[in-house]
């Protein structure tokens, strides 16, 4: 399996100079060597499969075998994940790229412990972007900046299909599931701690399916991953 690199821009040309963190990784971590074939990819579909044509102490040229561009997906796959601490955090932001997730938003529940703090937008995004490449995932999620309870409700209670994950919930995600409008997904995760009455009443008068998964009482960094798994076997997505 090829290694995969992101690049702002794959141009149109032959070859592609890539330079910065990701040749750092590449030479200096890696060690590719000049003739290795590896894929580069733009974050935003676009694609390119090629060897490396020559080596530098801070750059590498890469000649290009073939292009290509991966589609976005029909319906959106949206996660508003409630904040948690650094590391649940990280592992998170792993688990939602690599099963698909197109979107990210970070919540500020009522529950939550930890609170945003203005670095943590690029800190997620490089976490995403590390697990998109083990994932070979050409299309990085986009990591959008905290919403509110108030503000989900506006944004997602008309066309989406928002379904809020609780572990009292007595219709299972494999039923509500079933009738899906053409909008995007959106699966609100709540904290460690649980949602509140408030939030459950505020997002169920907008339309939120309050669903479960199965009897088991997943992790907050967990409920995601698994949510998406099965809403992508339930349309067919895997």
């Amino acid at each position: 399996m090829l290694t995969l690199f992101f690049v702002p821009d794959l141009g149109a040309g032959s070859t592609i100079d890539v330079v910065g963190d990701e040749a750092h990784h590449a030479i200096k971590v890696i060690r590719v060597e000049v003739g290795e074939e590896l894929l580069l990819a733009d974050g935003n579909g676009g694609w390119a499969r090629g060897s490396v044509k020559s080596i530098n102490k801070k750059s590498f040229s890469f000649a290009v075998l073939e292009r290509g561009f991966a589609p976005e997906e029909a319906q959106e796959l949206i996660v508003i994940q409630a904040l948690m601490k650094s590391d649940r955090a990280k592992e998170a932001i792993e688990l939602l790229t690599v099963a698909g997730a197109t979107t990210i938003i970070p919540w500020q529940s009522e529950r939550s412990i930890a609170k945003w703090q203005d670095d943590l937008g690029e800190k997620w995004l490089t976490t995403a972007t590390t697990a998109a490449k083990q994932a070979r995932r050409f299309r990085l999620p986009e990591i959008e900046k905290p919403i509110t309870t108030a503000h989900i409700a506006k944004r997602f209670g008309g066309q989406s299909n928002l379904f809020v994950l609780h572990e009292g919930a007595t219709t299972k995600l494999s039923d509500a599931g079933k009738d899906l409008n053409p909008g995007a997904i959106v699966f609100v995760i709540g904290p460690e701690g649980g949602l509140t009455g408030d939030e459950l009443g505020e997002l169920g008068a907008a339309g939120g399916k309050v669903v479960l998964l199965g009897n088991e009482v997943l992790r907050s960094a967990h409920a995601g991953f698994a949510a998406l798994s099965a809403i992508s076997a339930l349309t067919g997505r895997w």
